[in-house]
């Protein structure tokens, strides 16, 4: 039998117990979806009306009016809130990155709204944990945070909002912070400004596809290499059919600020068919086996010396996402990033997340096969033997 694909190049699969997470390559794909790609590979075609199919298709599920396939959430970000502060401006698309004013030149809203983000300290001290939200800087957006990481009022919020802002940005999870994003669409759309929302890793629940919308959202971007397991370098903007018109008169194939964002024919086709897949799923059955498998692997870890699992659904940002919480016994000397990177480096190769808590780490075997996800369980048992030897 011939060498593997990793093998050739001398690298190791890695079981992904993070589920998701781009460090490791991403969602594993439906095979539907590899064979779609590989078809599409075969042969050219106008990506101009591949992507007005697309926009057609994916509108139909998000009831958006239009929708834009990209390489990825951020890139959805990024052109987005391209299109918001440019509209069908050509001069003003062609000054992206830069909105500021220079010499006398025009200058145009380009302030986003956004509940303050998190600080993190480094030894250069505190700095902002933008994350994903770099996208809509890298347009040229300027943020305008309000409220703390934790909590926002409608007085704080509202108090955002001046001459210079051009939009919401809100990042959609599952936790309480005290304004919910229907009440932040109403508070945006009476100063005439539009939301755009981050919704990459939002999937399931299946609902949450055209949730947004439904809301009154402006343009909702998703990853379609999550939830939707789809090809890792595509993404979608969806939303109002004038901003998404916007946005592809400077995407590829046009020289706009998304050009680089571009994806191939066999990713957008590899996307709509994910989207074909995942939609024709019973959901609810795929919730109670990944309940399933991962109470089994709690159920594993427990009988493990050293550690105590636990189940936690939602998750710890109110996901329904079933996920292992894992806790090291103080006694044993082990930090979780000592037990991470002891699992990366073993055979199989584990990928688990840590937590801000050092002595936890999370482990999703949502997607894995039962296979996978019992080769986890064991590798964690291995994995605490030599540590704590």
């Amino acid at each position: 039998m011939g060498l593997t694909i990793h093998e050739r190049y001398g690298l190791k699969p890695v079981i992904n117990a993070t589920c998701h997470w781009t460090t490791f390559g991403g969602t594993v794909m439906w095979p539907e979806v590899s064979v779609a790609m590989a078809e599409a590979s075969v042969a050219c075609v106008d990506m101009r009306s591949l992507q007005d199919e697309a926009s057609t298709r994916i509108s139909a599920r998000t009831n958006g009016e239009a929708s834009l396939v990209v390489s990825g959430c951020a890139a959805a970000l990024m052109v987005g809130a391209a299109a918001i502060m440019t509209g069908h401006d050509h001069r003003r698309m062609a000054s992206l990155p830069h909105t500021a004013a220079i010499e006398g030149s025009f200058k145009f809203p380009n302030g986003f709204v956004t509940r303050r983000f998190g600080r993190v300290a480094d030894i250069h001290g505190e700095y902002e944990a933008w994350g994903y939200a770099h996208a809509v800087r890298g347009a040229g957006g300027v943020f305008q945070e309000v409220g703390d990481a934790d909590h926002l009022t409608r007085e704080d919020f509202e108090a955002g909002f001046d001459d210079h802002t051009a939009a919401v940005y809100w990042v959609s999870d599952g936790l309480d912070r005290g304004m919910s994003l229907e009440e932040a669409i109403k508070v945006a759309h009476s100063h005439g400004v539009p939301v755009l929302v981050d919704a990459s890793n939002t999937l399931p629940p299946a609902s949450n596809f055209h949730h947004f919308i439904d809301l009154g959202a402006d343009l909702v971007a998703f990853s379609g290499g999550k939830g939707l397991r789809g090809p890792q370098g595509s993404g979608i903007l969806t939303g109002r059919r004038d901003l998404i018109e916007a946005a592809r008169l400077q995407s590829s194939p046009v020289h706009g600020i998304g050009r680089p964002l571009k994806v191939s024919k066999e990713e957008v086709f590899g996307l709509l068919t994910a989207i074909d897949v995942w939609a024709s799923r019973d959901h609810d059955s795929d919730l109670q086996a990944a309940l399933e498998r991962t109470s089994s692997a709690v159920a594993g870890i427990n009988g493990i010396s050293g550690l105590r699992a636990e189940l936690k659904f939602p998750d710890h940002i109110g996901r329904p996402y079933p996920t292992a919480f894992v806790h090291i016994d103080d006694k044993t000397g082990v930090h979780a990033k000592t037990l991470q990177e002891s699992l990366l480096s073993g055979t199989p190769s584990v990928a688990i997340m840590g937590h801000t808590d050092p002595k936890v780490v999370r482990i999703d075997v949502r997607i894995l096969s039962d296979e996978d996800a019992a080769s986890v369980v064991s590798a964690v048992g291995r994995a605490m033997r030599s540590l704590i030897r």
